[in-house]
């Protein structure tokens, strides 16, 4: 059982707005526990090649007008840079061109502002529990694969396509930061989009395969 220290209190974040939501994919070691390769195998004999996944990182859009203010187009440039360093990762440009598409959904602080924000969501769209304190900042994202037409990019609207997957992704700072790190440094957007990314490099990784059979 977890214990209270000082004012913080570590929270779970977890909303159930109507259905079932379940617990999306933790980030997953390279390398597993007798040394073997664990990345997918479409993807481990060529990291750089075509056959890795188009990643199109974007904002939220409604009625076709892209929904950005300042911190939201900042945040966009941390995770699209994040991505951007992994070798399992291919960004692409045009929206036309991706097999994933990753929308920034915002940034904030603390397990208040992520469960109101967890609340908006749509039922359909997948989200799994966040352990955060209330200082910690995190940075929301949400993956789409399939036909959604304009819920692929705004996590509040219903999309009613049996092929839509929408996931939502939560970045956070580092707290096991070891000795002469600052803490602003391991809470910083930088930290959030770095953990982010390697999570939704996880994802596409162990999903290579099916992503690259819905090209046709």
């Amino acid at each position: 059982m977890l214990r209270l220290v000082g004012a913080l209190a570590i929270v779970v974040a977890f909303i159930a707005t109507g259905s079932a939501r379940t617990v999306g994919v933790a980030e997953q070691p390279r390398i597993g526990m007798q040394g073997t390769d664990t990345r997918s195998p479409v993807l481990a004999g060529n990291p750089q090649g075509a056959n890795r996944a188009g990643v199109f990182v974007t904002l939220p859009m409604t009625n076709g007008f892209t929904d950005a203010t300042d911190a939201l187009v900042e945040t966009q440039g941390f995770v699209h840079n994040a991505l951007d360093a992994l070798e399992m990762v291919r960004l692409v440009d045009r929206l036309q061109d991706s097999d994933v598409v990753l929308t920034v959904l915002g940034r904030g602080t603390g397990y208040v502002e992520l469960t109101a924000a967890l609340q908006a969501l749509d039922p359909s769209v997948v989200s799994s529990p966040v352990m955060l304190y209330a200082s910690d900042r995190y940075i929301e994202a949400m993956l789409t694969v399939g036909s959604c037409g304009e819920a692929a990019t705004n996590g509040t609207s219903q999309s009613k396509s049996p092929s839509c997957y929408r996931k939502i992704f939560v970045g956070l700072g580092d707290p096991d930061v070891g000795q002469g790190v600052a803490r602003a440094a391991a809470n910083s957007w930088t930290t959030c989009a770095n953990a982010l990314a390697r999570d939704v490099q996880a994802w596409v990784t162990q999903n290579a395969s099916r992503l690259l059979a819905l090209r046709g």
